[in-house]
């Protein structure tokens, strides 16, 4: 479990075993949740939860940012455990009662269960060595159809998924599934940078990310699974 007692300047910590770690960049009031293994396994899943319910709680009230930095290369991501649907779905919800906005930073491969939660943050930014795969058992990717269908378009979204096509950051930022594309930098150097630049619209961008989830309500999960089987 992810130990966050009190957010401290520049502070590491780990937890669901060596796959997370985080670091407090106390300038720019941001967490970023690095996550070193592609997918979610039942202890990921749970850290997400507790840090989530946390911040509802309003136990990390200097949060303005939760970065999620997908720093796990070129390996996809398994089918997740269960209860990844509630916290995606936590994650999205974040931005309408807390001031917290979230960010998914793609770095490398971004499929499945990795590029479903990406898609439930605030915004999605991407190094330019990343990639957005659609390939995977259609039942697993339901989730995913959904987020991109309400970006894109279901047809477009269906399209997509049938083509089992891998995207680039450039052909994701074209669709509007990435509000930037950013230069390849290691560690958090390159999230600093774009929180300086970021943070200077702040409020405008909470009430614009805020705005777009109360008007974009998500879908229910186990609905969609009932219609697929149908």
């Amino acid at each position: 479990m992810l130990n966050l007692p009190h957010l401290r300047d520049q502070a590491e910590f780990s937890g669901a075993g060596d796959c997370l770690s985080t670091v407090w960049l106390k300038d720019h009031k941001a967490l970023v949740l690095r996550k070193t293994r592609p997918g979610f396994d039942a202890p990921t899943i749970k850290t997400i939860a507790d840090l989530l319910s946390s911040i509802e709680r309003r136990e990390q009230n200097e949060l303005r940012y939760l970065v999620y930095d997908f720093a796990h290369g070129a390996r996809e991501a398994p089918k997740p455990a269960e209860g990844f649907g509630e916290i995606a779905a936590q994650n999205a919800e974040l931005i309408v009662d807390t001031p917290v906005i979230t960010l998914a930073w793609a770095r490398g491969v971004m499929s499945g269960s990795d590029f479903d939660f990406a898609m439930h943050c605030s915004a999605l930014v991407a190094e330019k060595t990343a990639h957005f795969s659609f390939s995977g058992d259609p039942s697993d990717l339901l989730g995913l159809y959904a987020a991109v269908g309400r970006t894109l378009g279901f047809v477009k979204a269906e399209r997509l998924m049938e083509s089992n096509t891998a995207l680039t950051a450039e052909e994701a930022h074209e669709l509007l599934i990435v509000r930037d594309v950013l230069e390849l930098q290691p560690g958090v150097a390159a999230i600093e940078n774009y929180l300086a630049q970021f943070g200077r619209r702040y409020n405008a961008s909470h009430a614009i990310f805020r705005a777009q989830r109360m008007v974009q309500p998500l879908v229910d999960r186990r609905s969609l699974a009932a219609l697929g089987r149908n």
